[in-house]
């Protein structure tokens, strides 16, 4: 088979014909071999697996909001006859980005929370270590109870911590 010089457009048509169309009417489209569909769907495909899920999803996102714009352009140029089916077809484009786009919101939201969690717990360890130094030293230089100071020190650090993780 020669090197074939994938052209975007090409790339684009072949990506466009996965799972849709077979690798003969792609080349008809195309203008090149069956066996130069499949080396290039080959590729585009061993490419995908590269992007991480989110590259996924904002491709689609994208994609999604294209779909959108197309149909509302479209839609001043459609006879009245199509309007409707044109709007709907935009206004369901645009609540898949929504929906998408509220479904990541809160998926972010709940990394933030995770990690506030967190930084709260290693900072509530941190001053755990930090008591319990202070308070074995500062009972042996004034001669007070250990026991006695831990309880303090403890109650109000679980407290503290407490009222910051709610937050």
């Amino acid at each position: 088979m020669d090197e074939l010089e994938v052209t975007p457009r090409v790339e684009k048509l072949v990506w466009a014909g996965i799972g849709r169309k077979s690798a003969r009417q792609i080349a008809e489209e195309t203008g090149i071999s069956p066996e130069q569909v499949l080396a290039i769907k080959r590729t585009l495909l061993e490419q995908v697996d590269v992007l991480t899920i989110q590259e996924k999803r904002q491709k689609l996102l994208v994609d999604l909001q294209d779909i959108a714009q197309r149909a509302q352009d479209d839609y001043d140029n459609a006879p009245m006859e199509f309007k409707a089916g044109i709007m709907n077809s935009a206004t369901a484009a645009i609540k898949a980005v929504l929906v998408e786009l509220n479904r990541a919101d809160k998926a972010d939201q709940s990394k933030v929370d995770a990690l506030n969690s967190l930084r709260v717990k290693e900072l509530y360890n941190l001053m755990v270590e930090v008591v319990d130094d202070s308070v074995t030293e500062i009972a042996k230089k004034y001669d007070i109870d250990a026991d006695d100071l831990f309880a303090i020190f403890n109650s109000r650090m679980t407290k503290a911590a407490a009222k910051r993780e709610l937050q």
